[in-house]
Formats: C-alpha cells, structure tokens, sequence
C-alpha cells in the first residue's frame, strides 16, 4: 500500500520588521565590500618548473597532463648553463601530473603532481634505477686495516656538479642484500632505494664500515668489567683521520657536520653515539637503533648525564624495540629499552629538545636483530636526510 502524502509542514511566522532603532546603519568598510567578480581577480600564477641536468648529456623536457602532453615532448622556454626553466599556466584547481625526459628516456621516480603557482626544481637521473654499491675497498693502517664499501646514489652518475651528503654506517658486513652476515642483513640498499623513488629522502652517499672482526672491541668506547673491549677510540681515529679523507677524495661529498652523519645499531648504536658526542665537530648527526648503552655500567648514559653538552650539538636519533608484556625477561626480546628511557632523562634534563634536535622512538613487539632494524630504519633517514626541493625563485642550491 502506497504511504500516504506528508502533510505540509506549518509555515513559520513572520519576522517582524526591525525598528527605525534597530537599522544598522550602511557600512563603508572595506571589509564589507563585495567580492571582486570573477573577470576582476587577479590571473593565477604561473608555475616554474626548473630542471637542473647537464645539457651534453641529451635534450631535456617534460611530459604530462594538459597544458602539457604525454606524447609531445614540451622544450624549456630557456637554458641557463645545466638548468632548464618552463613556465607552465595551470588552470586554478587544476592539478598537473608532469615528468622530465631526456630526448626519449623518462626520469627515474614517481610522476610529480603540480597546481597554479607551484615551484619546482628537479634534479633527475635516466642512465640508473637504482643505487650502485661499490667496493669493498680496503683503508691500510700500520697497525691494520679498515674494509668499507660506498653505495652511490641514483644520480651520481649523472649530476657531475652535484655534492652528496655522507652517512658513515657501521657494520658495514651486514648492511646490503648481498651481504652474508649470520645474524641477518638490513638491505640498505633497497630502503633507501624506495625512499628516493618516492622523493621522500635526499641522495646521500653511505659508506659501510666493516666491523665483524673483534666486534665489539672495535665499537666499544671503554671497557666493560665483564666484555672487556675499548677500543672505540682508535676505530674512530681510523675514521676521522684515514676514511673520511679518502672517501672525500673519490667521492663529490658535502663537506661539515651538517651533511655528515653515523649510523649505527646495538654496538654500532653505541660508537655512532660516542662518536657524534665526542667529534660533533665532524659529525652533525647519529642515528642509533637499539644502542648497546648498558655497556660498562651505562658509560653512554652518565657521559650524557655529566660530560659537557656538545658544540656544536649534533641531532640524534635513538630508537629501540620494546615487550609487549611488563613482563618480559629475554634480553633480545627487551631490546634497549630499560636503558632508553634514563638516556632520554639525560639528554633532555641537560641540553637537548625533544622533536628538534633529538628523535627518541620506541617501537613494541620489535626486536633486538636485523629484521627489525631494517624493519624502521627509513624513520631515522627521513627525519636526519628530509627532501629539500628548492626553489627557482631564490638562488641555486650549494655545491660547496
């Protein structure tokens, strides 16, 4: 049975007119004026979009959605030395997805997507998908030997005017896919990979410091009653005085501590601590996953506690894996933990920020290995190597 018609709804009572008190009087406010018409806005602005290659390498222009076209290649509307500028007008709310090609080659990584009024400098890569590793290469000292590898990034061999910043990473055996370390690998490699594909990192160049043998002498800082080691200060002398010059001799690496960093986990969290705390000269920033700071009755915790605040204050990344249960009493399955939190007392209570220049994470259910440690390890690359796109409005980016 069809429902029956709702009735009308009771019409509301009039308002009443407003008194000759009441009569708000006529505004000539600007505030109160009405919008421009749209024929009277001002036109939106341009787009530029600046791509910055060596122009003996090939022809280089950008494809993409209207104004542009996947099939026609657009040529830049000029050419100053390695960098290419287009002006695009883009529609208002109109959303553009482009990429850069090189006669007939498209860039490597994701499609970039643009508005009205957008600024875009892009440094691409064609001859590479991904990065190379190079190496290993072996550092001669005259009381041993140091082994490293150096992984390049995508672009380098390409952007020949290009400096990259370093990330000098400690067990540098079990660091790519192709390592074989027994206790696991991280695929470094492959993570920074990704995040380049996705322009969520800037390139950096990663040197594997090999330490599988006598490990944990190496990467102690001091001695443990129990462990023994101590001989953290002669790996980092061999670091500061040996590799990174050499590597900075066969590499095109920005130099300072601001584009210098370490990056380490369990022992080797350890010496990127006591090495960015010790050298912030040198060493801007220290990513430590799962840092080993029980070591010798927490050394790294009381040198925080106590010793002087750096000078410069290098930013540091401390992480480790937490149980899921307050319970738990398997050390590896703890990770860190029971000694992050009076780290972080430390820092904090002395002289650093949380969020600016300290990152501390906690991550439950993950543990003390390598699956774990690649498992997040794109967290601290993130934070420590953000993306910085530029500008064509402003000045080029440094070389220096």
């Amino acid at each position: 049975m069809p429902k029956p018609p709702r009735a009308p709804a009771r019409p509301a009572p009039p308002s009443p007119a407003p008194t000759r008190a009441a009569a708000a009087p006529a505004s000539t406010d600007a505030a109160n004026e009405p919008a421009a018409p749209p024929d009277l806005l001002p036109p939106p602005p341009t787009t530029v979009v600046e791509v910055i290659y060596p122009p003996q390498r090939g022809s280089i222009g950008l494809r993409g959605a209207p104004p542009l076209s996947w099939e026609q290649t657009r040529a830049p509307d000029r050419v100053e030395g390695d960098r290419h500028i287009f002006h695009l007008a883009i529609p208002p709310g109109d959303v553009v997805e482009l990429k850069t090609v090189r006669d007939d080659d498209w860039a490597g990584g994701r499609n970039y997507a643009l508005h009205a009024g957008d600024d875009l400098v892009l440094r691409p890569h064609f001859d590479r998908e991904g990065s190379a590793l190079e190496g290993p290469y072996t550092l001669p000292f005259a009381d041993g030997e140091l082994r490293y590898d150096v992984l390049v990034p995508p672009s380098y061999g390409e952007q020949e005017g290009k400096r990259y910043p370093v990330i000098y990473a400690l067990d540098g055996q079990s660091l790519w896919s192709s390592s074989s370390d027994p206790y696991g690998v991280w695929g470094l490699e492959a993570v920074v990979d990704g995040l380049y594909e996705l322009d969520a990192m800037a390139e950096v160049i990663i040197v594997g410091v090999h330490t599988s043998d006598r490990r944990v002498e190496q990467l102690s800082p001091v001695a443990d009653p129990e462990h023994g080691g101590g001989e953290g200060p002669e790996l980092l002398r061999r670091v500061t005085e040996g590799l990174m010059p050499k590597v900075g001799e066969d590499y095109r690496c920005k130099s300072g501590p601001e584009d210098t960093a370490l990056l380490g986990s369990s022992m080797g969290g350890l010496f990127s601590f006591f090495a960015a705390w010790t050298r912030p000269d040198l060493f801007g920033k220290a990513a430590c996953l799962s840092p080993s700071f029980w070591w010798a009755d927490r050394y790294a915790v009381r040198l925080a506690a106590q010793g002087a605040c750096p000078a410069p204050r290098p930013t540091l990344y401390v992480d480790s894996g937490a149980p899921i249960s307050a319970f738990e009493r398997d050390a590896s399955v703890r990770d860190a933990f029971p000694h992050m939190r009076a780290m972080f007392r430390a820092l904090v209570s002395h002289c650093y920020q949380p969020g600016d220049d300290l990152h501390y994470l906690l991550f439950p259910g993950h543990t003390h290995d390598a699956s774990s440690w690649a498992a997040r390890v794109a967290i601290p690359l993130q934070l420590l190597f953000p993306p910085t796109p530029g500008s064509p409005r402003y000045a080029p980016e440094s070389t220096a």
